[in-house]
């Protein structure tokens, strides 16, 4: 019942920022001999899954059921945090920082994976932070970065550990120690100490006297300059120990310590001796994996990436046997980065240079993973495969416009491709360019002196052309004037309609001419012949009307003859019958008389 005989007083705050939402989360667990203090800060960007949470329930949950402060019990709870994220992922690649303390109310003990952070202050003073899995962190440890940059720095959030990584995550443990009354430790992501600096935090967990004075002063330093900066989630968890357990002093006798120290004392040794065995030959290959590190970034500084590679392959192999993750992931990286230039380099060599720009810059953003090692070499080699790619694009453009007649524009683009070649020294660039350039200008010249025989030749054809075309305007004109004057001659034989042809003919050769006042003169001739031509038509219909109307008189004195012809046939026979009658009936009185 160690909680009841302790007295811990823990507050928290956890704030979106200038962010959507927060994914920050912070839980904790006082039990009755143990309490746990989780906070986990979410490194992806799923909107419907938050990271942290799960870390956290995940650990407090397997906390609660077998509560403990040992070593491989947490880990393997942190662990299992880390392959919930796995299982969870479903298309998603969550990942998450954590930092876990645990006590027993006397001792204190720390795990992390990520840059989510532990301080703890006693006497004004940190006496236990944790380092960052980070980029920056490892270049303060090799000095290579001011401490009041490291805050700022641009790959401070460039983790090499943290829950959800595709391999197992490196997980720093601190070592058991003891609490004392008025200690205070804090939990922070980096949404804090990226804004508040760890001095000035100092300054406020020192002048503060209840845990929401550091809450509140802390949350107003981080957001004084929210104007000028983005402000990501921040969180913060703060424990005052203001009273530690105590156990219980009890009598202990002699004989009952002797029979506990001795066997101890004789398992201490053994182990010792051991461990001293041990510890040397781990400090040998340790010292030997150092010098293999040592002697690959010389070789990285003179440019020998062949070697580079060689001493980092070495000083991984021991680090791997050394059970050194940190390290070995260090060599792996370098060695990585080593061989990547090597397989640029062969690729620039061979005349593969969009291959090789390709492997260049990936071998660039691994320099950046890697705290900018050979960066200068990479990127000056980048930048001369960049040039060799721009000469050949060049030159390939002006082989473009060759092939479709543009050979100026070839010739400026092959121009450009010498000079480029040879302010990057590049012979062979070079040579192309000016023979393309070469070949571009003889064939323009050949094109300009065909062009200039082409013009000859066409004010050749337009001189001729043009004097047929005179000879024939000439022609023409004698030809409308042949025709004029044949239309005269028909137009005094009163041949109208033969005369209108003529003229006709005349007036169309003298307006093909552009003679339009002679074209007028015909018209005016045709206009005469056309008036002759309807004087004839009227006089030969109005003859042609006297004719019919004598025929037709002609016509009624026929008729009027046959009918008077006719009229006499009739009175001439019927004066015939007449007679017969008259004879018949003589005959027959005669006959009467003579009988």
């Amino acid at each position: 019942m160690r909680r009841s005989n302790s007295e811990f007083q823990t507050l928290h705050i956890s704030e979106e920022g200038q962010k959507l939402s927060n994914r920050d989360y912070f839980g904790y667990v006082e039990m009755d001999d143990f309490a746990c203090y989780v906070l986990a800060d979410s490194l992806d960007a799923e909107p419907s899954v938050n990271s942290a949470r799960l870390a956290v329930e995940s650990i407090i949950r397997d906390f609660t059921e077998a509560p403990t402060m040992r070593k491989r019990a947490v880990r393997k709870y942190i662990i299992r945090a880390h392959k919930e994220l796995l299982a969870k992922r479903e298309g998603m690649h969550l990942k998450a920082s954590v930092v876990v303390a645990v006590t027993d109310y006397r001792k204190l003990r720390c795990f992390h994976a990520g840059n989510s952070r532990l301080y703890w202050i006693r006497n004004a003073r940190i006496i236990e932070r944790t380092l960052d899995h980070s980029l920056t962190q490892n270049l303060l440890e090799q000095e290579k970065i001011p401490l009041d940059q490291a805050a700022a720095h641009e790959e401070r959030n460039n983790l090499y550990s943290f829950l959800g990584e595709r391999r197992l995550p490196e997980i720093a443990v601190s070592r058991r120690k003891k609490l004392e009354n008025g200690d205070m430790f804090a939990l922070m992501t980096r949404g804090v100490w990226e804004q508040c600096p760890e001095q000035e935090f100092l300054q406020i967990a020192n002048d503060a006297k209840e845990p929401k004075d550091i809450l509140e002063q802390t949350e107003d330093f981080v957001l004084k300059n929210q104007e000028e900066r983005s402000i990501d989630n921040y969180s913060l968890a703060v424990t005052f120990v203001n009273k530690v357990y105590q156990s219980p002093k009890k009598p202990v006798s002699v004989k009952k310590i002797l029979m506990t120290v001795l066997p101890i004392l004789l398992v201490v040794s053994v182990t010792i001796t051991m461990l001293y065995l041990r510890q040397k030959n781990n400090r040998q290959k340790t010292q030997e994996m150092f010098r293999y590190m040592d002697s690959g970034e010389a070789y990285f500084g003179l440019n020998n990436y062949q070697k580079a590679a060689e001493e980092y392959k070495e000083a991984g192999t021991l680090a791997k046997k050394l059970k050194r993750t940190k390290q070995q992931d260090e060599a792996s990286q370098y060695a990585k980065l080593a061989e990547q230039v090597i397989l640029a380099d062969e690729a620039l060599l061979a005349g593969e240079y969009q291959k090789a720009q390709e492997l260049y810059l990936a071998a660039r953003g691994m320099s950046v993973q890697t705290g900018n090692a050979g960066l200068s070499y990479i990127e000056s080699q980048l930048d001369r495969t960049i040039g060799y790619v721009r000469i050949f694009d060049l030159m390939a453009q002006g082989e473009h416009k060759e092939e479709y007649g543009n050979l100026e524009g070839a010739i400026a683009l092959y121009k450009e491709a010498k000079e480029q070649s040879a302010a990057l020294y590049y012979k062979e660039g070079k040579e192309e360019a000016l023979k393309l350039q070469m070949a571009a200008e003889e064939a323009l010249e050949q094109q300009k002196m065909e062009e200039k025989a082409r013009l000859q030749e066409q004010i050749n054809e337009e001189v001729a052309s043009l004097a047929i075309e005179n000879e024939q305007k000439a022609s023409d004109q004698q030809s409308a004037a042949d025709m004029e004057n044949q239309g005269n001659a028909l137009l005094a034989d009163k041949l109208y309609e033969e005369a209108i042809t003529f003229y006709q003919t005349a007036q169309s050769l003298y307006k093909s001419l552009g003679m339009e006042d002679l074209a007028e003169g015909i018209g005016q001739k045709i206009t005469a012949a056309q008036a002759g031509m309807e004087a004839d038509e009227e006089y030969a219909a109005r003859k042609e009307s006297e004719e019919k109307a004598e025929k037709r008189e002609a016509a009624r004195e026929a008729i009027r003859q046959k009918e008077e012809m006719e009229e006499a046939v009739m009175e001439a026979a019927k004066e015939a019958a007449k007679e017969a009658v008259e004879e018949a009936m003589e005959t027959e009185t005669e006959t009467e008389t003579q009988q």
